[in-house]
């Protein structure tokens, strides 16, 4: 019973899940959507639909080489 309990605490929370380990920025969002409205179908497939279509933050780097400024940008 108690394995039954925690699949569907996943289950629930797996939108939430993708979007914080895809370290994209609408987090919160997804994870509010999922809160509220989750516990309705459709609303649980807009918060996986929004954690899926949501791209990975991107973090930019300066590179210094001989004296020249080199600037990149990093998907984590």
């Amino acid at each position: 019973m108690l394995t039954f309990i925690a699949v569907l605490f996943v289950m629930y929370w797996l939108p939430t899940i993708i979007v914080v380990l895809r370290r994209t920025p609408f987090a919160l969002s997804v994870a509010a959507v999922n809160f509220f409205l989750g516990w309705t179908i459709i609303g649980w497939f807009v918060a996986l639909i929004m954690a899926l279509a949501a791209a990975p933050a991107t973090q930019r780097v300066t590179v210094y080489v001989d004296g020249r400024k080199t600037e990149a940008e990093i998907m984590r």
